[in-house]
């Protein structure tokens, strides 16, 4: 067979592979799904069982978009195309006793997690102030994610001068696990290590999975962690057929676990493996990957490849420069208004991107009062409702009677008298007893300390549960629809003196009515009580973002992944947005570099049109501070912008070397007004100054890679910060001249510019 028509000479090298490990270095719009989902083809149409094809990616949307096309390809074909999670979950119910489960074990969403956490943190007496319960979540995630067990970290409470998080940390640790495993739960994180574990420790089961999966394709490698490459490493021993694809300058994630080390190792891990780099972009024009490219050669943690394509120039990428907050949300919604009035847009061609989602509260407001049809990628935010917790919490009861976070959540809602002491004494007497909390309702008479009237309504509660079970036909909806009605959970929300809040909460309760019939629908008469709770639980920011929807697009850098606008816009282009403060604040030049990427990755989803903007002035942490331009600015070489559509809605639209000289000099008059009117100056981080020798407010905000000034040595940059602490902290700078020098960071006359 020849090369299709539709597939450059790379893609098809990578399609044509046959055995052995395979490396597909895939940069954005150098149609890397296509190559999958045509090696997967290929690979069925030389002979290879479709059954014995496993398909791994990330996000449902991903997920589902692969499998859409593989059908396409090969209609009733039966590659298996899925996310890590879910195929963890799927493998665990399989084998959950091996790891001390049961089949019907429930996976807590993030809110469950950490009402789980709280209990467990009481239970020790831990201090909740000084650790919260997102923190050690945080770090147990962490840990979970490197295949650590709470054995692991045992010798961190050993330690008696050790980090007192991390003492913290491995005590709730233990104890969340061992109270997961009563309750018949898991988190996210547990389900990649159950699986690694379950593959470490049983032998058998490894070379059975690594039989039937003879080929392995990961879609966004650079995104894996520990777990995950361990997991994909052990279907790869007895058939070394895996096909990693992803992109180094495309890993976002390390602050959720994810390795870059795991791509940019593959071939030392995978001898004999063949290389194929897609570098012919398909998506933008010539002028966004200019900037692209030069803003991902500052990394050194990647491969090196150029983004070519065979679009043309396109536009400029253009940069805007707003007074404050506020103007830069009308200036963009006037932008975009002018656009579709003229004809020349419509309103899903726009999208517009943000480091962190506190930035777009004024975007939305903008977009409300200009009458913008705008949608928000917040798929997660529909399951966090109080009703819909509510009503799955009563399907995640009668589908796993240990779930202690369900029990606790809709034992007493609505108000049946079973109060929070009623319900301490019911979950230690199943403890002691051994017996799940349903089971111990029913035997509540003989629990001691318990009135008649509270032993009577864990009776009948027990019994309302047990006959929901019963019902149980296979229709989810039909199940949920019961419920509601026995338990009378939407009484009067639909009468005539019904609040406006209670019309809403009906129709979010029939907008889940309308998800269990959708979902018994699509499974052809297979669906099943834990498949939708499943399915509910591992739902995504993006789920919710229609594409088709005539919709401007609200999202954040993170959540852009994986998709493409004709116009992009990116605001807060400022230091310690993005990059964010943290990343600097830890000197970590990793974290600068994922940064980096994160930007990179927001410039690569734009086709036609993309545009940068800054602030002068933003509200951070409740207050305003007067902000400096991002260090990114000059490394993606903008040349000339165009005049905006708009005309004065930007302060400025120059070329960014330009507009970062002017915001110098403005800022430096600035301060000299309010120096001389002995005003506080507010700054983001690190401060401009107006020429003297003395130390600005903030003198030990330094960071590598800064832009700095000093009165005799002039401009350049700092390279290195030392290790003391406070007063004693030093921090080293390469001068333009050639000279360095090492300065004691609270005593020097450095003066941060942020960049130059």
């Amino acid at each position: 067979m020849g090369k299709p028509g539709d597939l450059t000479g790379e893609q098809w090298q990578a399609v044509e592979h046959f055995s052995g490990p395979l490396l597909v270095l895939a940069g954005p719009g150098s149609g890397k799904t296509r190559v999958i989902t045509r090696r997967i083809a290929r690979l069925v149409e030389r002979g290879v069982d479709p059954r014995n094809i496993l398909a791994i990616t990330f996000t449902n949307k991903a997920a589902k978009e692969m499998a859409e096309r593989v059908s396409r390809l090969m209609p009733g074909s039966r590659v298996w195309v899925s996310t890590f999670h879910r195929f963890c979950a799927s493998q665990l119910r399989r084998y959950a006793e091996l790891v001390g489960l049961q089949s019907n074990f429930t996976i807590l969403d993030q809110s469950d997690q950490t009402s789980f956490l709280k209990q467990v943190m009481s239970e020790l007496e831990q201090d909740l102030g000084r650790f919260s319960p997102g923190l050690i979540a945080s770090k147990i995630g962490r840990a979970k994610n490197r295949l650590l067990t709470p054995e692991d970290l045992r010798p961190a409470v050993e330690d008696n001068y050790g980090d007192p998080l991390e003492a913290a940390t491995a005590k709730v640790y233990a104890l969340y696990q061992k109270e997961l495993l009563r309750a018949n739960s898991v988190d996210f994180d547990d389900l990649l290590l159950h699986m690694a574990v379950l593959l470490r420790e049983h032998e058998e089961i490894r070379e059975r999975l690594d039989y039937r999966f003879e080929y392995v394709l990961v879609d966004e490698f650079q995104d894996t962690n520990i777990a995950q490459y361990e997991i994909v490493r052990a279907f790869s021993v007895l058939n070394p057929n895996l096909c990693a694809t992803g992109d180094p300058d495309q890993s976002i994630y390390g602050w959720r676990g994810a390795e870059i080390e795991n791509i940019l190792r593959f071939e030392r891990d995978f001898p004999g493996t063949q290389q194929v780099r897609l570098e012919m972009n398909f998506r933008s024009t010539q002028s966004i990957l200019h900037a692209a490219d030069h803003l991902i050669v500052h990394n050194t943690y990647r491969k090196h490849k150029q983004l070519l394509t065979n679009n043309g120039l396109g536009k400029p990428v253009q940069y805007w420069e707003f007074e404050d907050a506020d103007a830069e949300a009308e200036g963009l919604a006037r932008f975009m208004v002018e656009e579709v009035e003229a004809g020349r847009r419509a309103w899903s061609d726009f999208a517009i991107l943000y480091r962190v989602n506190s930035l777009s509260r004024r975007l939305e407001r903008a977009c409300v009062r200009y009458r913008i049809p705008h949608q928000i990628a917040s798929g997660v935010a529909f399951y966090e409702r109080a009703e819909i917790k509510d009503l799955l919490a009563y399907l995640r009861l009668i589908n796993n009677p240990h779930d202690i976070a369900a029990f606790r959540r809709i034992v007493n809602t609505p108000v049946r008298g079973i109060g929070k002491q009623t319900q301490n004494k019911i979950m230690r007497w199943s403890a002691v007893e051994g017996i799940d909390l349903l089971e111990a309702c029913t035997q509540a008479n003989r629990i001691t300390g318990l009135g008649k009237k509270a032993m009577f309504s864990a009776q009948l509660f027990a019994r309302m549960m047990s006959e929901f079970a019963l019902s149980d036909t296979g229709s989810v909806e039909g199940l949920l629809r019961k419920v509601i009605e026995k338990t009378r959970y939407t009484y009067g929300w639909d009468n005539t003196h019904a609040s406006e809040d209670d019309v809403h909460r009906l129709s979010n309760v029939n907008e889940l009515i309308a998800s269990a019939a959708a979902y018994d629908h699509s499974v052809d008469g297979e669906s099943s009580l834990e498949g939708f709770l499943e399915e509910s639980t591992l739902v995504a920011d993006l789920d919710n973002l229609d594409p088709l929807s005539g919709k401007v697009s609200l999202l954040t850098l993170h959540s852009a992944k994986g998709l493409e606008f004709p116009v992009v816009m990116i605001v807060g282009l400022e230091q310690n947005l993005l990059p964010h403060e943290r990343s600097l604040r830890e000197n970590n030049r990793r974290e600068v570099e994922e940064e980096r990427r994160l930007l990179f990755v927001g410039i690569t989803r734009a086709k036609s049109e993309l545009i940068l903007t800054r602030a002068f002035r933003r509200d951070l942490r409740g207050k305003p501070e007067t902000s400096i331009p991002s260090m990114f600015l000059p490394e993606l070489a903008l040349g000339q912008s165009e005049t905006p559509p708009v005309a004065g809605t930007p302060l400025s639209n120059t070329s960014s070397d330009e507009a970062i000289e002017r915001h110098k000099l403005k800022l430096r008059e600035q301060l000299a007004a309010l120096t001389a009117n002995k005003k506080p100056l507010l700054m983001t981080g690190a401060s401009l100054m107006n020429g003297s020798k003395e130390a600005v407010a903030f003198p030990t905000n330094f960071a590598v890679g800064m832009r700095v000034r000093h009165p005799q040595q002039g401009y350049g940059q700092v390279t290195e910060m030392g290790t003391g602490i406070g007063s004693r902290r030093t921090v080293t700078v390469q001068f333009e001249s050639g000279v360095s020098e090492t300065y004691v960071a609270q005593k020097s006359a450095l003066q941060p510019v942020g960049i130059g």
